[in-house]
Protein backbone atom coordinates (compact mmCIF):
# COMPACT_ATOMS: atom_id res chain seq x y z
CA UNK A 1 0.00 0.00 0.00
CA UNK A 2 0.81 3.59 -0.82
CA UNK A 3 0.68 6.02 1.56
CA UNK A 4 1.12 10.18 2.06
CA UNK A 5 1.70 11.45 5.21
CA UNK A 6 2.21 15.16 5.96
CA UNK A 7 3.90 17.18 8.74
CA UNK A 8 7.30 19.06 9.68
CA UNK A 9 10.26 16.68 8.53
CA UNK A 10 14.06 16.83 9.14
CA UNK A 11 14.99 17.20 5.34
CA UNK A 12 18.28 18.31 3.80
CA UNK A 13 19.41 19.61 7.16
CA UNK A 14 16.18 22.00 7.25
CA UNK A 15 13.10 21.34 9.03
CA UNK A 16 10.19 21.54 6.56
CA UNK A 17 6.29 21.07 5.90
CA UNK A 18 6.35 18.01 3.48
CA UNK A 19 4.54 15.85 2.17
CA UNK A 20 6.11 11.92 1.63
CA UNK A 21 5.05 9.37 -0.38
CA UNK A 22 6.45 5.68 0.46
CA UNK A 23 5.48 2.02 0.69
CA UNK A 24 8.65 -0.13 1.65
CA UNK A 25 10.51 2.81 0.25
CA UNK A 26 10.46 6.46 -0.40
CA UNK A 27 8.60 7.05 -3.54
CA UNK A 28 7.88 10.97 -3.43
CA UNK A 29 9.12 14.06 -1.65
CA UNK A 30 6.68 17.17 -2.11
CA UNK A 31 5.05 19.98 -0.66
CA UNK A 32 1.08 19.52 -1.10
CA UNK A 33 -0.51 16.20 -0.90
CA UNK A 34 -3.82 15.05 0.80
CA UNK A 35 -2.41 12.78 3.36
CA UNK A 36 -3.07 9.47 4.34
CA UNK A 37 -1.40 10.03 7.78
CA UNK A 38 -1.59 14.00 9.07
CA UNK A 39 0.45 14.19 11.84
CA UNK A 40 -0.45 16.35 15.08
CA UNK A 41 1.06 20.05 15.80
CA UNK A 42 4.47 19.60 17.82
CA UNK A 43 5.80 16.40 16.06
CA UNK A 44 8.87 16.15 13.70
CA UNK A 45 9.77 13.26 11.09
CA UNK A 46 13.43 12.32 11.32
CA UNK A 47 15.09 9.56 9.42
CA UNK A 48 14.68 6.06 10.99
CA UNK A 49 16.76 5.64 13.72
CA UNK A 50 19.62 2.95 13.76
CA UNK A 51 20.99 1.71 16.83
CA UNK A 52 24.97 -0.36 16.01
CA UNK A 53 24.93 -2.12 19.31
CA UNK A 54 22.34 -4.48 21.42
CA UNK A 55 22.19 -7.36 22.69
CA UNK A 56 18.54 -8.99 21.68
CA UNK A 57 19.66 -12.57 23.53
CA UNK A 58 16.87 -14.93 22.58
CA UNK A 59 17.73 -18.52 21.26
CA UNK A 60 18.25 -20.08 25.05
CA UNK A 61 19.33 -17.27 26.10
CA UNK A 62 15.05 -16.08 25.25
CA UNK A 63 14.59 -16.01 29.37
CA UNK A 64 16.48 -12.76 29.53
CA UNK A 65 15.10 -11.02 26.52
CA UNK A 66 14.15 -12.24 23.48
CA UNK A 67 12.89 -11.05 19.88
CA UNK A 68 9.92 -9.71 20.33
CA UNK A 69 10.44 -7.94 23.32
CA UNK A 70 13.89 -6.76 22.97
CA UNK A 71 12.13 -5.69 19.61
CA UNK A 72 9.32 -4.43 20.82
CA UNK A 73 11.32 -1.95 22.93
CA UNK A 74 13.12 -0.82 20.60
CA UNK A 75 10.37 0.57 18.29
CA UNK A 76 8.73 2.00 21.52
CA UNK A 77 12.09 4.13 21.90
CA UNK A 78 11.76 4.63 18.00
CA UNK A 79 14.64 2.91 16.94
CA UNK A 80 14.12 1.36 13.28
CA UNK A 81 17.03 -0.47 13.14
CA UNK A 82 19.03 -2.90 15.54
CA UNK A 83 22.50 -4.69 15.09
CA UNK A 84 22.62 -7.99 16.84
CA UNK A 85 25.65 -8.83 19.27
CA UNK A 86 26.46 -12.56 19.00
CA UNK A 87 27.08 -13.07 22.40
CA UNK A 88 24.18 -15.64 23.24
CA UNK A 89 23.65 -19.41 23.86
CA UNK A 90 24.98 -20.98 21.53
CA UNK A 91 27.51 -18.62 20.36
CA UNK A 92 26.59 -16.84 16.73
CA UNK A 93 29.69 -17.35 14.59
CA UNK A 94 28.81 -20.71 12.48
CA UNK A 95 26.93 -20.84 9.58
CA UNK A 96 24.19 -22.73 11.47
CA UNK A 97 24.01 -20.46 14.53
CA UNK A 98 24.03 -17.80 12.17
CA UNK A 99 20.75 -18.70 9.94
CA UNK A 100 18.89 -19.77 12.69
CA UNK A 101 19.76 -16.53 14.09
CA UNK A 102 18.27 -14.67 11.38
CA UNK A 103 15.28 -16.94 11.10
CA UNK A 104 14.60 -16.14 14.62
CA UNK A 105 14.56 -12.19 13.12
CA UNK A 106 12.88 -12.77 10.29
CA UNK A 107 9.63 -14.67 12.30
CA UNK A 108 9.49 -12.40 15.34
CA UNK A 109 11.05 -8.91 14.66
CA UNK A 110 9.14 -5.72 15.06
CA UNK A 111 11.50 -4.03 13.62
CA UNK A 112 14.28 -3.93 10.90
CA UNK A 113 17.59 -6.19 12.26
CA UNK A 114 20.72 -7.13 10.96
CA UNK A 115 23.24 -9.98 13.10
CA UNK A 116 27.12 -10.04 13.51
CA UNK A 117 29.17 -12.87 13.82
CA UNK A 118 31.33 -13.87 16.65
CA UNK A 119 34.68 -14.26 15.59
CA UNK A 120 35.24 -17.82 13.82
CA UNK A 121 37.55 -20.62 12.13
CA UNK A 122 35.16 -20.22 9.36
CA UNK A 123 35.63 -17.11 7.76
CA UNK A 124 35.55 -17.94 4.41
CA UNK A 125 31.82 -19.42 4.72
CA UNK A 126 30.57 -16.98 7.14
CA UNK A 127 31.75 -14.46 4.83
CA UNK A 128 29.61 -15.04 2.45
CA UNK A 129 26.66 -14.71 5.08
CA UNK A 130 23.93 -11.74 4.91
CA UNK A 131 25.40 -10.36 7.97
CA UNK A 132 26.99 -6.90 9.06
CA UNK A 133 30.29 -7.64 10.02
CA UNK A 134 31.55 -9.12 13.51
CA UNK A 135 31.97 -8.37 16.93
CA UNK A 136 35.74 -8.87 18.69
CA UNK A 137 35.49 -9.50 22.24
CA UNK A 138 38.99 -9.07 24.34
CA UNK A 139 39.47 -12.42 24.74
CA UNK A 140 39.21 -12.75 20.88
CA UNK A 141 42.59 -10.39 20.89
CA UNK A 142 44.28 -13.14 21.97
CA UNK A 143 43.58 -15.55 19.29
CA UNK A 144 44.76 -16.45 15.71
CA UNK A 145 41.96 -16.18 13.52
CA UNK A 146 40.92 -12.88 15.16
CA UNK A 147 43.56 -11.33 12.69
CA UNK A 148 42.14 -13.14 9.68
CA UNK A 149 38.69 -11.94 10.64
CA UNK A 150 39.93 -8.69 10.89
CA UNK A 151 41.13 -8.70 7.33
CA UNK A 152 37.47 -8.95 5.85
CA UNK A 153 35.72 -6.14 4.13
CA UNK A 154 32.83 -6.29 6.22
CA UNK A 155 32.81 -3.97 9.62
CA UNK A 156 34.52 -5.04 12.69
CA UNK A 157 33.39 -4.08 15.84
CA UNK A 158 35.73 -3.99 19.03
CA UNK A 159 34.70 -4.29 22.68
CA UNK A 160 37.99 -2.31 23.40
CA UNK A 161 39.49 -4.02 26.74
CA UNK A 162 42.59 -5.90 26.87
CA UNK A 163 42.78 -9.40 27.54
CA UNK A 164 44.06 -8.78 31.22
CA UNK A 165 41.22 -6.78 31.90
CA UNK A 166 39.01 -10.43 31.95
CA UNK A 167 41.50 -12.09 34.06
CA UNK A 168 42.57 -8.96 37.39
CA UNK A 169 40.53 -8.09 39.87
CA UNK A 170 37.70 -6.14 38.80
CA UNK A 171 38.54 -2.48 40.72
CA UNK A 172 41.49 -2.92 37.96
CA UNK A 173 39.39 -2.68 34.57
CA UNK A 174 38.78 1.08 35.80
CA UNK A 175 42.30 1.78 34.56
CA UNK A 176 41.04 2.96 31.62
CA UNK A 177 44.65 2.03 30.25
CA UNK A 178 43.30 -1.33 29.95
CA UNK A 179 40.68 0.29 27.33
CA UNK A 180 43.20 2.31 25.54
CA UNK A 181 45.40 -0.51 24.92
CA UNK A 182 42.57 -2.77 23.34
CA UNK A 183 42.44 -0.52 19.89
CA UNK A 184 46.65 -0.78 19.43
CA UNK A 185 46.34 -4.46 18.66
CA UNK A 186 43.85 -3.88 15.52
CA UNK A 187 45.21 -0.50 14.66
CA UNK A 188 46.54 -1.67 10.91
CA UNK A 189 43.25 -2.84 10.46
CA UNK A 190 40.34 -1.13 8.06
CA UNK A 191 36.93 -0.86 8.54
CA UNK A 192 36.80 -1.02 12.40
CA UNK A 193 34.56 0.47 14.49
CA UNK A 194 34.90 1.04 18.09
CA UNK A 195 31.89 0.72 20.49
CA UNK A 196 31.06 1.87 24.24
CA UNK A 197 33.67 4.22 24.27
CA UNK A 198 34.23 5.37 27.77
CA UNK A 199 36.82 8.14 28.20
CA UNK A 200 37.44 10.63 25.88
CA UNK A 201 41.09 9.32 25.09
CA UNK A 202 39.66 6.54 23.36
CA UNK A 203 37.40 8.81 21.20
CA UNK A 204 40.35 10.38 20.15
CA UNK A 205 42.43 7.62 19.44
CA UNK A 206 39.93 5.45 17.55
CA UNK A 207 39.80 9.06 15.24
CA UNK A 208 43.19 9.10 15.00
CA UNK A 209 43.75 5.67 13.76
CA UNK A 210 40.98 5.91 11.05
CA UNK A 211 38.20 4.28 12.98
CA UNK A 212 34.63 4.92 13.87
CA UNK A 213 33.71 5.15 17.54
CA UNK A 214 30.19 5.30 19.26
CA UNK A 215 29.17 6.42 23.16
CA UNK A 216 26.45 5.00 25.42
CA UNK A 217 24.38 7.45 27.54
CA UNK A 218 24.98 5.73 30.42
CA UNK A 219 28.85 5.75 29.74
CA UNK A 220 27.86 9.51 30.51
CA UNK A 221 25.22 9.74 32.97
CA UNK A 222 25.10 6.93 35.87
CA UNK A 223 26.59 7.59 38.66
CA UNK A 224 29.38 5.26 39.11
CA UNK A 225 29.41 1.55 39.66
CA UNK A 226 28.20 1.01 42.44
CA UNK A 227 26.22 -2.65 42.68
CA UNK A 228 24.91 -5.08 40.11
CA UNK A 229 22.47 -2.67 38.24
CA UNK A 230 25.08 -0.38 37.29
CA UNK A 231 27.76 -2.96 36.49
CA UNK A 232 28.49 -2.70 32.88
CA UNK A 233 31.80 -3.45 30.89
CA UNK A 234 33.68 -1.51 30.50
CA UNK A 235 33.10 -0.27 34.09
CA UNK A 236 31.36 3.28 34.83
CA UNK A 237 34.15 6.10 34.91
CA UNK A 238 34.46 8.47 37.58
CA UNK A 239 32.74 11.81 37.47
CA UNK A 240 35.40 13.47 35.72
CA UNK A 241 35.92 10.94 32.87
CA UNK A 242 32.30 11.24 32.07
CA UNK A 243 32.65 15.01 32.21
CA UNK A 244 35.40 14.89 29.55
CA UNK A 245 32.97 12.03 27.58
CA UNK A 246 30.30 14.87 27.49
CA UNK A 247 32.20 16.77 25.50
CA UNK A 248 32.99 13.72 22.60
CA UNK A 249 29.31 14.20 21.56
CA UNK A 250 30.89 16.44 19.28
CA UNK A 251 33.41 14.00 17.96
CA UNK A 252 32.12 10.68 18.10
CA UNK A 253 30.11 9.31 15.19
CA UNK A 254 27.35 7.78 16.66
CA UNK A 255 25.29 6.78 19.68
CA UNK A 256 23.98 3.14 20.80
CA UNK A 257 22.56 1.73 24.08
CA UNK A 258 24.32 -1.47 24.16
CA UNK A 259 21.18 -3.06 25.69
CA UNK A 260 21.80 -6.00 27.70
CA UNK A 261 19.42 -7.57 29.23
CA UNK A 262 19.81 -10.02 32.47
CA UNK A 263 16.78 -12.04 34.74
CA UNK A 264 15.83 -9.88 37.65
CA UNK A 265 17.23 -13.03 39.77
CA UNK A 266 20.71 -13.07 37.50
CA UNK A 267 20.78 -9.07 39.16
CA UNK A 268 20.26 -10.03 42.31
CA UNK A 269 23.38 -12.36 42.71
CA UNK A 270 26.30 -10.89 44.41
CA UNK A 271 27.93 -8.16 42.49
CA UNK A 272 31.12 -10.19 42.55
CA UNK A 273 29.37 -12.78 40.17
CA UNK A 274 26.23 -10.97 38.78
CA UNK A 275 26.65 -10.64 34.90
CA UNK A 276 27.13 -6.71 33.77
CA UNK A 277 25.17 -4.99 31.69
CA UNK A 278 22.17 -1.95 31.45
CA UNK A 279 19.23 -2.53 28.89
CA UNK A 280 17.62 0.52 27.83
CA UNK A 281 17.38 0.29 24.25
CA UNK A 282 14.55 2.55 24.44
CA UNK A 283 16.05 5.40 26.13
CA UNK A 284 18.79 6.30 23.43
CA UNK A 285 16.70 8.54 20.57
CA UNK A 286 14.80 10.65 23.32
CA UNK A 287 18.22 11.28 25.36
CA UNK A 288 19.33 12.57 22.34
CA UNK A 289 16.55 14.38 21.51
CA UNK A 290 16.89 15.86 25.03
CA UNK A 291 20.43 16.93 24.96
CA UNK A 292 18.48 19.38 21.35
CA UNK A 293 15.69 20.31 23.86
CA UNK A 294 18.45 21.59 26.10
CA UNK A 295 20.57 23.15 23.83
CA UNK A 296 23.84 21.23 24.36
CA UNK A 297 23.59 20.03 20.60
CA UNK A 298 21.85 20.64 17.29
CA UNK A 299 19.23 18.72 15.95
CA UNK A 300 21.58 18.18 12.44
CA UNK A 301 24.06 16.57 15.32
CA UNK A 302 21.28 14.74 16.72
CA UNK A 303 20.34 13.17 13.46
CA UNK A 304 23.44 12.26 12.42
CA UNK A 305 23.73 11.00 15.70
CA UNK A 306 21.00 8.78 15.32
CA UNK A 307 20.71 8.10 11.81
CA UNK A 308 22.93 9.44 9.30
CA UNK A 309 26.04 8.40 10.85
CA UNK A 310 25.32 4.67 12.09
CA UNK A 311 23.66 4.33 8.28
CA UNK A 312 26.99 5.50 6.73
CA UNK A 313 28.74 2.87 8.62
CA UNK A 314 26.49 0.12 7.48
CA UNK A 315 26.64 1.23 4.36
CA UNK A 316 22.78 0.94 3.80
CA UNK A 317 20.36 2.77 2.01
CA UNK A 318 18.97 4.11 5.79
CA UNK A 319 19.26 7.86 7.40
CA UNK A 320 17.90 10.20 5.20
CA UNK A 321 14.52 11.67 4.15
CA UNK A 322 14.92 10.55 0.29
CA UNK A 323 13.59 8.80 -2.76
CA UNK A 324 14.82 4.98 -2.93
CA UNK A 325 15.52 4.94 0.82
CA UNK A 326 13.73 2.60 3.16
CA UNK A 327 10.23 4.17 5.04
CA UNK A 328 11.83 4.22 8.51
CA UNK A 329 10.34 7.00 10.62
CA UNK A 330 11.26 8.36 14.03
CA UNK A 331 8.47 10.58 14.83
CA UNK A 332 8.94 12.53 17.82
CA UNK A 333 7.81 15.29 19.92
CA UNK A 334 9.20 17.52 22.54
CA UNK A 335 7.81 17.21 26.26
CA UNK A 336 8.64 16.05 29.37
CA UNK A 337 8.21 12.62 30.77
CA UNK A 338 10.36 10.33 33.05
CA UNK A 339 11.71 7.32 30.98
CA UNK A 340 11.08 3.55 32.27
CA UNK A 341 11.02 0.63 30.15
CA UNK A 342 7.64 -0.75 28.99
CA UNK A 343 8.07 -3.89 26.53
CA UNK A 344 11.35 -5.01 27.57
CA UNK A 345 11.67 -8.39 30.07
CA UNK A 346 14.08 -6.03 31.84
CA UNK A 347 12.02 -4.05 34.75
CA UNK A 348 14.58 -2.00 36.14
CA UNK A 349 17.57 0.31 35.05
CA UNK A 350 19.74 2.45 36.50
CA UNK A 351 17.99 5.07 34.01
CA UNK A 352 14.28 4.37 35.18
CA UNK A 353 13.08 8.40 36.19
CA UNK A 354 15.30 9.91 34.35
CA UNK A 355 13.73 13.45 33.24
CA UNK A 356 13.11 13.98 29.36
CA UNK A 357 12.16 15.86 27.36
CA UNK A 358 11.26 14.44 24.12
CA UNK A 359 9.24 11.10 23.38
CA UNK A 360 8.37 8.78 20.32
CA UNK A 361 4.96 9.86 18.96
CA UNK A 362 5.22 6.98 16.23
CA UNK A 363 7.92 4.36 15.22
CA UNK A 364 7.27 3.43 10.75
CA UNK A 365 9.25 0.56 10.03
CA UNK A 366 9.25 -0.26 5.74
CA UNK A 367 6.09 1.78 5.34
CA UNK A 368 3.96 0.85 8.72
CA UNK A 369 3.37 1.48 12.42
CA UNK A 370 5.31 -0.38 14.42
CA UNK A 371 4.46 1.96 17.69
CA UNK A 372 1.90 4.57 18.06
CA UNK A 373 2.02 6.54 21.39
CA UNK A 374 3.54 3.57 22.82
CA UNK A 375 1.49 0.84 21.33
CA UNK A 376 3.68 -1.64 19.19
CA UNK A 377 2.34 -3.45 16.51
CA UNK A 378 3.37 -6.90 14.75
CA UNK A 379 5.06 -5.14 11.83
CA UNK A 380 7.40 -7.75 10.07
CA UNK A 381 11.13 -6.06 10.17
CA UNK A 382 13.81 -7.26 7.33
CA UNK A 383 17.82 -7.63 7.14
CA UNK A 384 19.21 -5.02 4.91
CA UNK A 385 22.30 -7.60 4.14
CA UNK A 386 19.93 -9.71 2.81
CA UNK A 387 18.38 -7.57 0.24
CA UNK A 388 19.67 -5.72 -2.71
CA UNK A 389 20.93 -2.34 -1.88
Amino acid sequence: MILWIKGKAYLNKEIKEVCINFDRRIKEIKSICKPDIDLPQGTLILPGAIDLHTHIRGLKLSYKEDVVSGTSEASYGGVTLIGDMPNTIPFVNTVETITTKLKEFEYYSRVDYFVYSGVTKDLEKVDKLPIAGYKIFPEDLEKEETFEVLKSRKLKILHPEVPLALKSNRKLRLNIWYEIGALYYVKAYQNVHITHATNIRTVRLAKELGFTVDITPHHLLVNGEKDCLTKVNPPIRDINERLWLLQAISEVDTIVSDHAPHASFEKLQPYEVCPPGIAAVSFTVPFTLTLVSKGIISIDRAVELISTNPARILNIPYGDIKENNYANFTIIQFNDWRYSTKYSRVIETPLDGFPLKASVYMTIVQGKASNLEGEVFPVKGINPFGEDK
